[in-house]
């Protein structure tokens, strides 16, 4: 083997070509790794990392897969950027999880190239962010770095499985759970045992196709084809049985002769099915013509440019007086100057010549943001602050988006639009300089022949405004509430001190009949006592006006029950006029938006829903709790079902279309007529609702 640099320092291996054939022939079990671990265990970390970057050049995917479970088994810790270049190589996905139990802090970054690099498909992008923040929680180390991979890798289009993974992953950073407690094993925490079989599996010959012979079948018995003439049983019998076993769809080619040369064939799905390490050994000669647009699409789709417009010139060369589209240039040349190479889009600019761009002044413009970025970074800085919100004394007085709308205003209005309907979205409280603002687009439209009244923004501001009313609304309903809940709380104080009062009192009105009654018993004892008044007269006095003040109490008692009912009476209604002001439907709607208010009620017969392929495409990209919860709304508004009627409102500029809202970021649009058709057409984002209605209108 030819000498390698691994990192700084130049490694030679040179490794016997009987051991290459052990690794090349050894199988996914742990009989085999076990054999060939001890016949690898004399090697050296320098020659096993040149072996493994040998495999990584010649995309030799199984052999690199073998060596891995052998570093893993020998306990081996590899240079960390060698090992996670191999996980886009290896065979499976979890071929090189074992190799991360034995790595450091040092590996976080390279998994983290690795899962943004685009020659990497979805799944093993998601894989290295997931074994990055397994790591990162398990050594400790700083999580937003890795968070910011994960999000970015959520929020664009993925498989269900894809997003699992990286759901999974930033709720792994969020609650740092312990390797040992968490509900989904660490992928870095499988050993070999885990994932491989103790013996060998049975050999798979094929896939999800049907195989055809790559050899003629002869008997054991018969002259051997190659023409020596021994027994094929003595000849080529054992070599054509290892083309057997890698046969594929086509008749007389192997697996193995269409990765190489796809040209053997003529069928575009062999390219489509190349991974990228495949994709690099093509020679774009070597394709038919099919297989080159389909090479071009795959080598686009890995970020591979170079191979792409190796592709189209010679889809290009071979087109001769036949058109060929140039358009092709123009959609590579896009991504090329998107992807930043600067050099490659040259390239493609000199090859095409004097070819006339469809869009020449944005591609114009996209070549000068590369060739001159230095033009650009005060604006970027001004926009960096107001984005990120940056609080300091100079952007209190000088907000830099509202300075940039007054900038461009003389000579570029359509600019200083573009910056004020920002400035104004950015900064709602800033009530006057959005006023200021709104004359500033005023000015411009007017520069731009368009009518001064109408833009957008106004409708933005008046938005503003109207929940800046509304929460001044509720805060002041708020206080009065908080203000009536005190009084009453105060009133109830004061009538359970007079309730206190009022059981002393009857207290004391019990002592007092109680001698009353005591005296009369003496006076009833003693007939011949002296003619004088039977009771006190004092004592008289004073039950008299122990009663008195009795009912006096008793009356104000009930006048404060009755003061207490109708305030508790109060407080119940003003907390039910919160309540309906905090409800969604009850706030101010957001600017732009095309939703009726009125309630659609149920008519008609419930019918079967008919699903749109516009609509079942949308679910295959969609996460599945938002699949599921949209078949669940068209079912139960097929239904008639009260709940889900309440969240669906009619579209004004289309007719019989309504809208189902799920959840604050989606729209369930249907197309329903009652009794007589139920149409599921489109699952959208909310943001996306006016474009929508604007396109199918």
């Amino acid at each position: 083997m030819d000498s390698r640099t691994i990192g700084d320092s130049p490694v030679t291996a040179e490794l016997p070509a009987e051991m290459l054939d052990s690794i090349r022939t050894a199988r996914a079990c742990m009989a085999d790794i076990r054999a060939l671990a001890e016949k690898l265990g004399d090697l050296t970390q320098g020659q096993i990392e040149a072996t493994l970057q040998g495999f990584l050049d010649t995309g030799e995917d199984r052999a690199l897969s073998r060596l891995l479970q052998v570093c893993a088994f020998n306990e081996v810790k590899l240079d960390p950027k060698v090992l996670c270049a191999c996980t886009g190589i290896c065979e499976d996905i979890l071929d090189s999880a074992p190799c991360f139990a034995l790595q450091d802090n040092q590996v976080i970054e390279p998994l983290l190239e690795a899962a943004t690099a685009e020659a990497l498909a979805f799944e093993r992008q998601s894989y290295a962010a997931a074994l990055a923040a397994e790591l990162t929680v398990k050594l400790g180390e700083d999580p937003q770095p890795v968070r910011k991979v994960l999000w970015k890798l959520e929020h664009t289009t993925r498989a269900p499985e894809v997003q699992l993974i990286v759901a999974q992953s930033l709720r792994l950073l969020d609650e740092g759970q312990d390797p040992k407690q968490a509900p989904v094993p660490f992928w870095s925490a499988f050993q070999l045992s885990d994932l491989l079989p103790e013996h060998r599996p049975r050999t798979v010959v094929g896939g999800t196709y049907t195989v055809r012979r790559p050899v003629a079948k002869l008997g054991r018995n018969d002259p051997c084809h190659c023409g020596s003439g021994k027994k094929y049983k003595k000849c080529c019998y054992a070599k054509d049985q290892e083309l057997l076993r890698d046969a594929s769809q086509y008749a007389g080619t192997t697996r193995t002769d269409l990765k190489a040369k796809p040209g053997l064939v003529d069928d575009p799905n062999v390219v489509l099915d190349m991974r990228a390490h495949e994709l690099k050994q093509l020679s774009p000669s070597a394709l038919s013509e099919g297989q080159l647009h389909s090479g071009y699409q795959r080598a686009l789709a890995f970020g591979m440019r170079e191979l792409a417009f190796e592709m189209l010139c010679e889809s290009q060369r071979r087109a001769k007086d036949e058109a060929f589209d140039l358009g092709h240039f123009e959609d590579l040349i896009e991504d090329v100057l998107q992807a930043g190479d600067l050099d490659l889009a040259r390239r493609i600019r000199d090859h095409c010549g004097e070819h006339a761009w469809w869009r020449p002044q944005a591609i114009a413009f996209r070549f000068d943001l590369l060739e001159h970025p230095e033009r650009f970074e005060p604006l970027e800085r001004d926009c960096r602050k107001a984005v990120c919100e940056v609080s300091d004394e100079e952007v209190e007085f000088d907000e830099p988006l509202t300075r940039l709308a007054y900038d461009f205003a003389p000579r570029h209005p359509a600019l200083a639009i573009a910056f004020a309907r920002s400035a104004i979205a950015s900064h709602p409280d800033r009530l006057f300089d959005n006023e200021m603002l709104l004359e500033v687009i005023r000015d411009a439209r007017v520069d731009l022949d368009l009518q001064p009244d109408g833009d957008p923004a106004e409708a933005l501001f008046d938005w503003i405004e109207d929940r800046g009313r509304h929460k001044k609304k509720v805060q002041a309903e708020n206080e009065e509430i908080a203000r009536l809940a005190g009084q009453l709380d105060t009133t109830l104080a004061t009538l359970d001190e007079k309730k206190r009062t009022l059981r002393e009192t009857e207290k004391a009105l019990g002592t007092v009949s109680a001698e009353l009654e005591k005296a009369r018993g003496a006076e009833a004892t003693a007939p011949h006592a002296a003619a004088e008044p039977t009771v006190d007269a004092e004592k008289e006095a004073t039950l008299r006006r122990l009663r008195g003040q009795i009912e006096g109490l008793k009356a104000e008692i009930g006048e404060q029950q009755f003061e207490r009912r109708q305030l508790r009476k109060q407080l119940g209604d003003e907390r039910k006029k919160l309540v309906a002001l905090s409800e969604p439907g009850a706030s101010a709607m957001s600017p732009g938006a095309t939703e009726e208010t009125a309630v659609v009620e149920p008519a008609g017969r419930p019918m079967l829903p008919e699903y749109t392929d516009t609509f079942r495409k949308r679910l295959t990209s969609l996460a599945p709790p938002l699949t599921a919860k949209a078949i669940l709304a068209a079912g139960r508004f097929a239904s008639h079902e009260a709940a889900i009627w309440r969240h669906t409102k009619s579209l004004e500029r289309l007719p019989e279309h309504y809208r189902i809202r799920l959840g604050l970021d989606y729209r369930l649009i249907v197309h329903w007529q009652p009794g007589k058709v139920l149409k599921i057409v489109d699952l959208i984002p909310r943001q996306d609702l006016e474009s929508w209605i604007r396109r199918q209108g």
